[in-house]
Protein backbone atom coordinates (compact mmCIF):
# COMPACT_ATOMS: atom_id res chain seq x y z
CA UNK A 1 0.00 0.00 0.00
CA UNK A 2 2.82 2.30 -0.80
CA UNK A 3 2.17 5.64 -2.17
CA UNK A 4 -1.10 5.97 0.01
CA UNK A 5 0.96 8.53 2.76
CA UNK A 6 1.46 10.99 -0.01
CA UNK A 7 -2.04 11.78 -0.88
CA UNK A 8 -3.91 15.12 -0.03
CA UNK A 9 -7.10 14.78 1.76
CA UNK A 10 -9.51 17.37 1.26
CA UNK A 11 -13.08 17.72 3.01
CA UNK A 12 -16.59 17.67 0.56
CA UNK A 13 -20.11 17.87 2.10
CA UNK A 14 -22.18 14.78 1.78
CA UNK A 15 -25.07 16.51 -0.31
CA UNK A 16 -22.55 17.11 -3.22
CA UNK A 17 -21.60 13.75 -3.63
CA UNK A 18 -24.78 12.16 -2.78
CA UNK A 19 -28.44 12.91 -3.63
CA UNK A 20 -31.14 11.52 -1.15
CA UNK A 21 -33.84 8.76 -3.20
CA UNK A 22 -37.49 9.69 -2.30
CA UNK A 23 -38.59 6.28 -2.90
CA UNK A 24 -42.08 5.21 -1.50
CA UNK A 25 -44.84 2.23 -1.52
CA UNK A 26 -46.67 2.37 -4.82
CA UNK A 27 -50.11 0.90 -3.20
CA UNK A 28 -52.97 3.93 -2.22
CA UNK A 29 -52.85 1.81 1.38
CA UNK A 30 -50.18 0.42 3.29
CA UNK A 31 -50.96 -2.77 5.95
CA UNK A 32 -48.04 -3.95 7.44
CA UNK A 33 -49.17 -7.72 8.04
CA UNK A 34 -50.21 -8.33 4.09
CA UNK A 35 -47.47 -5.92 2.78
CA UNK A 36 -43.96 -7.44 3.72
CA UNK A 37 -42.27 -10.08 5.88
CA UNK A 38 -39.81 -10.71 8.53
CA UNK A 39 -38.29 -13.69 6.04
CA UNK A 40 -37.17 -13.16 2.62
CA UNK A 41 -40.25 -15.76 0.43
CA UNK A 42 -40.82 -16.52 -3.16
CA UNK A 43 -42.75 -13.19 -3.00
CA UNK A 44 -41.50 -11.00 -0.37
CA UNK A 45 -38.08 -10.28 -2.31
CA UNK A 46 -37.12 -6.75 -1.94
CA UNK A 47 -35.23 -5.92 0.66
CA UNK A 48 -36.50 -2.81 2.82
CA UNK A 49 -34.70 -0.82 4.99
CA UNK A 50 -35.67 1.21 8.10
CA UNK A 51 -34.50 1.81 11.63
CA UNK A 52 -32.45 -1.35 11.82
CA UNK A 53 -29.06 -2.48 13.92
CA UNK A 54 -27.30 -4.66 11.90
CA UNK A 55 -28.22 -7.02 9.55
CA UNK A 56 -27.33 -4.64 6.77
CA UNK A 57 -30.24 -2.50 8.09
CA UNK A 58 -32.39 -4.69 6.65
CA UNK A 59 -35.38 -5.98 8.38
CA UNK A 60 -37.97 -6.82 6.22
CA UNK A 61 -38.85 -7.91 2.94
CA UNK A 62 -41.35 -6.51 0.22
CA UNK A 63 -42.82 -7.02 -3.30
CA UNK A 64 -40.91 -5.26 -5.80
CA UNK A 65 -44.28 -4.24 -7.72
CA UNK A 66 -44.95 -2.92 -4.49
CA UNK A 67 -42.30 -0.70 -3.62
CA UNK A 68 -39.87 2.00 -5.41
CA UNK A 69 -36.32 0.37 -5.53
CA UNK A 70 -32.84 1.41 -6.51
CA UNK A 71 -29.53 0.08 -6.57
CA UNK A 72 -26.00 1.02 -5.67
CA UNK A 73 -27.13 2.94 -2.91
CA UNK A 74 -26.40 3.77 0.55
CA UNK A 75 -29.20 3.69 3.31
CA UNK A 76 -28.91 5.65 6.33
CA UNK A 77 -30.64 5.15 9.34
CA UNK A 78 -32.38 8.84 10.56
CA UNK A 79 -34.01 7.31 13.47
CA UNK A 80 -34.48 4.70 16.37
CA UNK A 81 -33.10 4.62 19.75
CA UNK A 82 -29.55 2.28 19.30
CA UNK A 83 -29.53 2.72 15.11
CA UNK A 84 -29.85 6.90 14.40
CA UNK A 85 -26.40 7.23 12.20
CA UNK A 86 -25.97 3.92 11.43
CA UNK A 87 -24.99 3.78 7.56
CA UNK A 88 -25.28 0.89 5.33
CA UNK A 89 -24.04 -0.22 1.47
CA UNK A 90 -27.20 -1.13 -0.64
CA UNK A 91 -25.18 -2.66 -3.80
CA UNK A 92 -28.59 -4.53 -4.50
CA UNK A 93 -32.18 -3.20 -5.53
CA UNK A 94 -33.28 -2.10 -2.35
CA UNK A 95 -36.44 -0.14 -1.34
CA UNK A 96 -37.33 1.95 1.86
CA UNK A 97 -39.75 1.09 4.43
CA UNK A 98 -39.26 4.01 7.57
CA UNK A 99 -36.81 6.01 9.51
CA UNK A 100 -34.44 5.54 7.09
CA UNK A 101 -33.53 6.75 3.97
CA UNK A 102 -31.30 5.68 0.43
CA UNK A 103 -28.76 8.66 -1.46
CA UNK A 104 -27.43 8.18 -4.37
CA UNK A 105 -24.07 8.59 -5.69
CA UNK A 106 -23.48 11.49 -7.87
CA UNK A 107 -20.70 9.70 -9.66
CA UNK A 108 -20.24 6.26 -11.22
CA UNK A 109 -19.69 3.74 -8.74
CA UNK A 110 -18.72 0.01 -7.86
CA UNK A 111 -19.20 -2.29 -4.65
CA UNK A 112 -15.70 -1.17 -3.57
CA UNK A 113 -16.48 2.81 -3.37
CA UNK A 114 -20.08 2.15 -2.30
CA UNK A 115 -18.56 -0.05 0.91
CA UNK A 116 -15.91 2.44 1.05
CA UNK A 117 -18.10 5.64 1.05
CA UNK A 118 -20.49 4.07 3.72
CA UNK A 119 -18.19 3.66 6.40
CA UNK A 120 -16.33 7.04 5.64
CA UNK A 121 -20.05 8.67 6.16
CA UNK A 122 -20.94 6.49 9.19
CA UNK A 123 -17.43 7.39 10.65
CA UNK A 124 -18.37 11.60 9.76
CA UNK A 125 -21.91 10.94 11.43
CA UNK A 126 -22.30 8.40 13.62
CA UNK A 127 -21.76 10.19 16.87
CA UNK A 128 -23.87 13.57 16.48
CA UNK A 129 -26.64 12.53 15.69
CA UNK A 130 -29.29 10.27 17.87
CA UNK A 131 -32.76 9.53 18.93
CA UNK A 132 -33.20 13.18 20.03
CA UNK A 133 -31.45 14.12 16.86
CA UNK A 134 -32.24 12.82 14.19
CA UNK A 135 -29.79 11.77 11.19
CA UNK A 136 -32.18 13.21 8.66
CA UNK A 137 -30.69 14.68 5.31
CA UNK A 138 -31.29 18.20 5.70
CA UNK A 139 -28.56 17.51 8.54
CA UNK A 140 -26.18 14.75 7.00
CA UNK A 141 -26.11 16.23 3.34
CA UNK A 142 -23.83 19.36 5.33
CA UNK A 143 -21.41 16.72 7.05
CA UNK A 144 -18.25 16.49 5.68
CA UNK A 145 -16.22 13.81 4.74
CA UNK A 146 -12.52 13.26 4.20
CA UNK A 147 -11.15 11.96 0.89
CA UNK A 148 -7.89 11.26 -0.86
CA UNK A 149 -8.43 14.45 -3.72
CA UNK A 150 -6.70 15.61 -6.78
CA UNK A 151 -7.30 19.04 -8.28
CA UNK A 152 -9.96 19.69 -5.88
CA UNK A 153 -11.95 16.80 -6.91
CA UNK A 154 -12.22 13.15 -4.99
CA UNK A 155 -9.96 10.64 -6.19
CA UNK A 156 -12.28 7.75 -7.06
CA UNK A 157 -10.24 5.71 -9.18
CA UNK A 158 -7.27 6.11 -6.61
CA UNK A 159 -9.90 5.08 -3.81
CA UNK A 160 -10.85 1.78 -5.43
CA UNK A 161 -7.56 0.45 -6.56
CA UNK A 162 -6.46 1.18 -2.79
CA UNK A 163 -9.55 -0.53 -1.56
CA UNK A 164 -8.74 -3.61 -3.89
CA UNK A 165 -5.30 -4.02 -2.46
CA UNK A 166 -6.67 -3.88 0.84
CA UNK A 167 -8.90 -6.66 0.18
CA UNK A 168 -6.10 -8.84 -1.15
CA UNK A 169 -4.02 -8.35 2.01
CA UNK A 170 -6.79 -9.56 3.73
CA UNK A 171 -7.68 -12.54 2.10
CA UNK A 172 -4.06 -13.03 1.91
CA UNK A 173 -3.83 -12.95 6.05
CA UNK A 174 -6.68 -15.25 5.99
CA UNK A 175 -5.69 -18.01 3.82
CA UNK A 176 -2.04 -17.84 5.47
CA UNK A 177 -4.44 -18.16 8.89
CA UNK A 178 -6.44 -21.31 7.74
CA UNK A 179 -2.67 -23.20 6.44
CA UNK A 180 -1.55 -22.41 9.58
CA UNK A 181 -4.43 -23.44 11.25
CA UNK A 182 -4.47 -26.88 9.13
CA UNK A 183 -1.01 -27.39 9.80
CA UNK A 184 -1.47 -27.45 12.85
CA UNK A 185 -4.21 -29.88 13.14
CA UNK A 186 -2.44 -32.01 11.26
CA UNK A 187 0.94 -31.71 13.25
CA UNK A 188 -1.36 -33.19 16.48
Amino acid sequence: LKGFESWKFEEFKIGELFEKLNLSFKKKVFKKEEDISKEKTNEFTLPLVNAKNGDNGIMYYGRPKDFESEEMTIDIVNDGAVSTGNVYPQPQRTGVLYNAYLIKPLFNVNKELLYCFSTTIQKSIKLKFGYENKASWEKVKHETISLPATQGEPAYAYMEVFIKAVQKLVIKDVVQYAERKVAATRAV
